[in-house]
């Protein structure tokens, strides 16, 4: 017989709740103990009680009442007779009379002189019934005496918000039946398995799921205490699979069960994904009936608007593991649609769906245009050892040689990083050249190969622009093989940051101290400026700075492998607007005597974007002469053709020649070139007033090749297209987004270059609503003043009450507008009533209403 565990701080929160609430609500999913817990608390409790267990013959509303009868009559004849007395003069004959019924037993319940908990089990096998029986009466008019527990995976057809928002409603879920650390050891010492197995570790493996726990324990041996252990573990256990599919599976209608078990071929999904697997267009309704019965789901927010939904992932890999006993051939077929879906979303899923599903062409595929998001996911070896361990002849596919090469680079391994780029390079086609160019690109900003080693890629006709299509990897895109949204501060595991992904392997350790600290600094300087280009800016000034500190370390410091940390420190110094620290980190780079390589051109490139930003002649100048010097020592590939052209409009329009600006890129076409290019394009078209043309390059660039930089930009001309069009709306949605990808990495570059066109818009933001707010008043705060803000009224307000009417543009609190002010919130509010005063306004829109039609704002 298995061990009893009492669960104190439970049974004590039932108690409380049931002194003060009509209604106590305990919902989880099958495995979480709930009518254990209630039937150990009506045992402890001093309040009489009834008990009732449904089972599917009680969605019959007659039998449910009868039943809920029943259970009343039983706890009050021992208590309160007078109440019994009533009840049993109920009619149990015929039809039942449904007002009558229920007016009778409600009126015996207003007899109670004391409170009486009437405990309702597996309220969800109810169904339909639960709401319209005398379960829902219950809920909504019984008497305050009466204390109503109902539990069950399931109560959707319940109404309770009146209940919820009066507080007479205490719910308890799944997070509170969890099982606790110190639960699950008491648990284990019953069992007798202290101290052959880690509890801790299974403990966080199973997230506290009390049968999970239990099965885990029974099957646990001391070998197996890894938590990633755990599930398999799990999966070599039939009683507990069997429990998965009899008191879970099997309680579904069977299109339903079908649904689960390909749904759960991934632990997380969409409802597009969710169509794939399944075939049914109404996949989306499905996954939110999963939801209401409490299969073990959840449904987040992940990519904009689009719901994302998560499986328990010891439940999903359960129900893996019993659709691969029915039907392989379906669950293999499952995951390679899996995979095919991942590829441009989630490149760490999309190779373990593709390697499930037995599909070794996929994880090419995926890798080959997505490797760099699975290094900085999963780290340098865990990349390496997949395309080591691929079966023939995948693992001498070009592209996965070369991905071995980059490999091999950042670990510091340059001689047989040179071997495999040779390798790879040669084993792609004369006929493939876009794939060719974008992987020599990478190799030139490695340095893998010395300048000119490298056969060249046939350059197009003058007259037709490069245009490279969706699939294709530039030197500059490493951002499009990142994480979508470039967010991978959010992403990337901390034990797989970049510090850790360019160590230098133990086999090198024979070398003197120096050559491994040299290798340390140009390996961190690579990922740096990796980093850099991918859109994750903190990352790059975390290894630029480990790059310098190494540097320090070495006996003789050569300033040129610094390059690539100066180059990052400059770019991300440039996006977060600090013009002056972007010009003082990109001096630090070295150009005598090197060939030039694309790094250097990159940094030719960005000279030009902060030195136009800076506004200093002699400073741009000086950065047109390097552009001159760079596009005449040999440009790598058609790419930078773009990078030249921009940096040369760029020159122009910052000269006052928007016209001539618009005329060097004319060339280019409208779109097809490098995420940051096409960034630069779009805003320069908008701007010249060409803005179908602008539109056409925005869409040109796909959100999951767009970065926190190049995104956030693109967002923002897409806004203002949207604004000169009269789509408010979509305005208002994309600047949101844009928002959203600059606020996590500090980008404000692409808000100062168009200060002006949004500060209209931005006032408008703030009242549509945003969540951002704190940024979009710092953003607002500075935004131009045209002339009407030297009137006398404006000049009435010191410069605090400026700067506080500024945030109260924004949807901000007196307490948000002090915190961002670093005030009191009573300081905020004296010169609230201030600003109203010297307005004549009586409240908050009153004063944005005055300001704006004055020009203040």
């Amino acid at each position: 017989m298995d061990p009893a565990i009492e669960r104190p701080r439970l049974l004590d929160g039932l108690s409380v709740a049931a002194g003060s609430h009509r209604l106590i609500l305990v919902e989880a999913p099958a495995g979480y103990g709930k009518s254990t817990l209630l039937s150990d608390w009506v045992r402890a409790t001093d309040m009489p009680s009834a008990w009732l267990s449904l089972d599917r013959f009680d969605s019959r509303p007659e039998r449910l009442f009868r039943g809920v009868v029943a259970a009343i009559q039983s706890a009050a004849a021992r208590t309160f007779p007078a109440v019994g007395e009533v009840l049993m003069s109920q009619d149990r004959a015929g039809t039942l009379d449904e007002a009558s019924s229920y007016d009778k037993l409600l009126g015996a319940l207003e007899m109670l002189e004391e409170p009486l908990a009437v405990v309702i089990d597996d309220v969800h096998l109810a169904g339909p019934a639960l709401v319209d029986g005398i379960v829902g009466v219950l809920a909504r008019s019984a008497p305050p005496t009466l204390r109503l527990v109902l539990s069950g995976r399931d109560h959707s057809s319940l109404r309770l918000e009146r209940l919820r928002y009066s507080g007479g409603l205490e719910e308890v879920r799944t997070g509170e039946l969890a099982f606790t650390l110190q639960e699950a050891t008491r648990f284990a010492e019953e069992l007798g398995r202290v101290p052959d197995v880690d509890v801790e570790e299974i403990w966080v493996a199973t997230a506290g799921w009390p049968v999970a726990i239990h099965a885990a324990l029974l099957g646990m041996r001391p070998e197996d205490i890894e938590p990633e252990r755990v599930s398999t573990v799990l999966l070599s256990e039939r009683a507990f699979t069997e429990y998965i599919a009899e008191e879970v599976l099997s309680q579904l209608d069977s299109p339903l069960a079908d649904f689960v078990l390909r749904a759960t071929t991934c632990d997380w999904l969409e409802r597009g994904l969710a169509i794939e697997l399944s075939g049914l267009p109404t996949a989306g309704i499905l996954l939110q009936e999963c939801l209401r019965k409490g299969l073990f789901i959840e449904e987040t927010d992940y990519r904009g608007d689009e719901a994302v939904y998560h499986w328990q992932p010891l439940f999903a890999a359960q129900c893996r593991g019993i659709l691969e006993y029915r039907n392989p051939v379906l669950a293999e077929h499952l995951h390679r649609v899996a995979a095919r879906y991942y590829q441009d979303v989630d490149v760490s899923e999309s190779v373990g769906q593709a390697l499930m599903g037995r599909e070794p062409r996929q994880v090419v595929a995926t890798l080959g245009s997505h490797w760099l998001e699975y290094l900085l996911r999963n780290g340098l070896y865990a990349l390496e050892g997949l395309c080591v361990d691929l079966a023939p002849p995948w693992n001498e596919d070009p592209d996965v040689l070369l991905i071995r090469s980059m490999c091999r680079a950042l670990a510091g391994d340059l001689s047989s990083a040179s071997a495999l780029t040779r390798r790879g390079l040669a084993g792609v086609n004369d006929t493939d050249t876009e794939r060719r160019r974008g992987f020599e690109l990478y190799v030139d900003l490695l340095g893998l190969l010395p300048a000119g080693s490298v056969p060249p890629v046939p350059q197009p006709v003058e007259e037709t622009p490069a245009i490279s299509t969706g699939g294709t990897i530039h030197s500059e895109e490493l951002s499009t093989a990142v994480v979508a949204r470039g967010q991978l501060e959010t992403s990337v595991p901390a034990e797989n940051q970049p510090t850790a992904v360019v160590a230098v392997p133990a086999v090198r350790a024979v070398h003197s101290r120096d050559v491994i600290v040299e290798e340390r600094a140009i390996s961190a300087s690579r990922m740096a400026l990796t980093l850099a280009a991918a859109g994750d800016l903190m990352g790059a000034e975390k290894n630029a700075l480990a790059a310098l500190e190494a540097d320090q370390d070495a006996d003789v410091s050569a300033e040129d492998r610094l390059d690539g940390a100066w180059l990052a420190r400059g770019i991300a110094c440039y996006w977060v607007d600090d013009i002056v620290g972007a010009r003082t980190h990109l001096d630090k780079i070295q150009h005598a005597g090197k060939s030039v390589t694309s790094a250097d051109k990159l940094c030719a490139f960005y000279r030009v974007l902060v030195d136009c930003a800076g506004g200093d002649i002699t400073q741009i100048v000086a950065s047109r002469s390097q552009l001159a010097s760079a596009q005449n020592r040999g440009l790598f590939g058609p790419s930078w053709h773009a990078f030249l052209i921009m940096a040369e409009a760029k020159l122009a329009e910052v000269s006052g020649d928007l016209a001539g600006a618009l005329s060097i890129v004319k060339p280019l076409g409208v779109g097809g070139h490098p995420p940051l290019a096409d960034t630069f394009l779009a805003e320069l078209l908008r701007r010249g007033g060409l803005l179908a043309e602008a539109q056409r390059c925005t869409k040109s660039v796909p959100e999951n090749q767009r970065n926190s930089y190049t995104g956030t930009s693109l967002a923002l001309t897409e806004a203002l297209l949207a604004s000169e069009a009269g789509d408010m709306t979509w305005a208002h949605e994309r600047i949101e987004h844009a928002i959203s990808l600059a606020e996590p990495q500090r980008v404000l570059r692409p808000f100062a270059e168009r200060r002006e066109d949004l500060a209209a818009l931005l006032v408008q933001h703030a009242v549509w609503g945003t969540a951002y707010e704190e940024f979009v008043a710092e953003r607002m705060t500075q935004s131009p003043h045209g002339d009407s803000m030297t009137t006398f009224l404006y000049w009435s307000l010191t410069e605090r009450e400026r700067e506080v009417l500024t945030y109260m543009r924004s949807m901000m609190t007196a307490a948000d507008i002090g915190n961002a002010l670093f005030i009191s919130v009573n300081t905020v509010k004296t010169h609230q009533r201030s600003i109203y005063r010297k307005l004549g306004a009586v409240s908050r829109r009153d004063v944005l209403k005055i300001a704006a039609a004055r020009g203040i704002i």
